[in-house]
């Protein structure tokens, strides 16, 4: 039965586990997600990119802080730049330094906005926590 639809939704089938078993094994499999992604490298989010700019031009700008395993200018469906996009680096200092070294720095005719790229889900909850954290010190 594990993987089946059954009704329009997947079933789920496993030995019944005790709550620290299963405490135990969730953490764990977590725990290896979070040392895959540190493999894959460090991954920033560029704003206020120049018109100008796409894939090979953002590489050059960040090459000189590391090895740019990746750089993505994100594109609308006209091919025309959306004015942000993504860089990754091989190590986390690296990353740090092009951090440093590009944010606020004015590239094209632009200031660049450079900072640790966030998945959504984990932005959504950070900015959550700051409205609340906002809306309870107005009173």
């Amino acid at each position: 039965l594990n993987g089946k639809e059954i009704n329009g939704k997947p079933v789920y089938a496993g030995r019944a586990m005790k709550k620290k078993e299963r405490e135990r094994e969730l953490r764990e499999r977590f725990e290896q997600l979070k040392v895959d992604r540190i493999q894959k490298g460090i991954n920033l989010y560029v704003k206020n990119i120049d018109d100008t700019f796409n894939d090979e031009k953002l590489r050059e700008e960040f090459a000189p802080f590391g090895n740019v395993t990746s750089a993505r200018v994100m594109m609308d469906d006209k091919g025309l730049s959306k004015g942000f996009g993504f860089v990754c680096f091989q190590s986390g200092d690296e990353a740090t330094r092009a951090v440093q070294e590009m944010n606020g720095k004015i590239v094209g005719s632009k200031p660049l906005y450079v900072s640790l790229a966030q998945r959504k889900d984990e932005r959504r909850t950070f900015l959550e926590q700051q409205a609340r954290s906002g809306a309870g010190s107005r009173r």
